[in-house]
């Protein structure tokens, strides 16, 4: 019964913005730099929600594409919005939001499509999850707690964003580099940043991850203390050691870009990736890569079907001890 109310649930999410589609634009006979949708497999004010919402200003504010709407479309940790793409099968004026999220979502439902399903267009940000204790922990720093954790893993609660998302992933592959089995590890998955903040405040988990934009202020105001971020080497403008600094070698990339729906034409993939390009040059763009903390990673054409592989992978590979 319980499976049969989701996918009933599925159902309609994905029938009603299509159909939406179909009645406000016609078919999409006038290409993307006429109108264009971006849809968001995800509520509004979420990660992939401010890259959908920043690119429209961007492309609105310098006429690269005469009518763009963002429409959001939640559900089953993306993968609505990731069948609803699939549904609309050779439109030449739609585009998904994707990344590491819905590499991992896709996994975590176990989700008849994938990446494998549609056109990749670009990947064009990343961020890195970053490891924060309440200001009240007893550990100094990354290499106390990975101690501390090490010994402990049930007694030392991490609280995140969702399953198989990139703070989840983040947390899976510091276990396992610290020596802490995937299914030893004591994650409580929480809806959004302002819970994870709560509960660390409250003392429910020992640590939290999150995004560094979603919790710089925090940082900055000694709220909560950053012990790591992710990333390969330390970034400007962010004062966070890396892990390999306390001798754990992760990386875990939070990327996200833009695919659009199947069996579109070669020449209609590469009108889109010229409207993205086109994009990333705008004014308001860098701004907004500054605004939210992103770092700014293109990916196009093979490099990007081969890096969409290979992060597949890697979220199989890390969710192997997970029960799902």
């Amino acid at each position: 019964m319980k499976t049969k109310g989701i996918a009933l649930i599925a159902a309609v999410l994905v029938t009603v913005p299509i159909a939406l589609f179909d009645a406000g634009q016609g078919g999409g006979t006038g290409g993307p730099t006429s109108s264009l949708s971006i849809l968001v497999p995800g509520s509004a004010g979420g990660g992939y929600d401010s890259l959908a919402r920043e690119s429209q200003q961007s492309l609105r504010a310098n006429g690269i594409s005469g009518n763009v709407q963002v429409i959001n479309i939640p559900g089953a940790s993306g993968t609505v919005g990731l069948q609803t793409l699939i549904e609309m099968n050779d439109r030449d004026d739609t585009m998904l939001v994707v990344g590491s999220a819905m590499v991992g979502g896709v996994e975590i439902t176990g989700s008849d499509v994938g990446l494998d399903d549609v056109t990749p267009i670009m990947a064009v940000t990343t961020d890195y999850p970053v490891i924060v204790l309440p200001e009240s922990s007893p550990y100094g720093d990354a290499t106390e707690f990975l101690s501390a954790w090490k010994a402990d893993p049930e007694g030392h609660p991490i609280g995140g964003g969702a399953l198989g998302n990139a703070d989840h992933l983040a947390v899976i592959a510091l276990a396992e580099a610290s020596g802490i089995a995937a299914e030893d590890v004591n994650y409580i998955a929480y809806s959004g940043g302002g819970e994870v903040l709560g509960s660390l405040l409250s003392g429910t988990v020992a640590a939290g991850v999150s995004g560094y934009s979603e919790i710089s202020d925090q940082i900055e105001t000694n709220r909560v203390r950053g012990i790591g971020i992710t990333a390969p080497e330390r970034i400007e403008g962010i004062d966070l050691p890396t892990f390999a600094e306390a001798g754990v070698d992760v990386v875990m990339p939070n990327w996200r870009g833009f695919v659009a729906p199947p069996n579109i034409t070669d020449e209609e993939r590469d009108a889109l990736v010229t409207i993205v390009e086109e994009m990333l040059q705008t004014e308001e763009w860098k701004a907004a890569v500054v605004r939210n903390d992103w770092e700014e990673r293109v990916l196009v054409g093979d490099e990007f079907v081969a890096f969409i592989e290979d992060q597949v992978d890697i979220t199989q590979q890390l969710l192997e001890g997970v029960e799902k």
